[in-house]
């Protein structure tokens, strides 16, 4: 039960990280997270860590077989696979100067307040946050 549960996270996995790879060459990030991304309760559920775990981490792994799978691409990717079991992650956007004064920007994955995915802490302590993308949130049922 254990191996086929993980293939079918890696399947899963390599499907959504191609189609945010493509999708990113060939339109805009809004588009792709709003066919992508469900809406999700609040509640970050710190239960679930074991399934962000294992997301995260087929994501990334998954990542290095696909040609220019930035950060971008594997944050939408993870967040899109964790709305789907109705659990908010929230993709982070920083920028900093480089050392040739160029501007780079950044993109990494919270959970539960938390930096999964892309980074730690002191890594992204040099880029300045200009934008959070939460999932939306599911309405409650009536």
């Amino acid at each position: 039960m254990g191996r086929l549960r993980w293939t079918a996270i890696y399947t899963l996995s390599i499907l959504v990280v191609l189609c945010v790879r493509i999708g990113l060459w060939t339109t805009k990030y809004q588009k792709i997270r709003a066919c992508l991304v469900r809406p999700c309760s609040a509640d970050p559920q710190p239960q679930r860590i074991v399934t962000v775990a294992r997301i995260v981490h087929a994501v990334e792994t998954v990542a290095r077989l696909v040609p220019d799978a930035s950060c971008l691409t594997q944050s939408i990717s993870a967040q899109a696979l964790l709305s789907w079991l109705d659990i908010p992650a929230t993709i982070s956007v920083g920028v900093r100067k480089g050392e040739d004064g160029a501007l780079q920007a950044h993109a990494w994955l919270l959970w539960n307040d938390e930096v999964v995915l892309e980074g730690d802490e002191e890594t992204l302590s040099a880029f300045s946050k200009v934008l959070d993308l939460p999932p939306p949130v599911a309405q409650p049922a009536s």
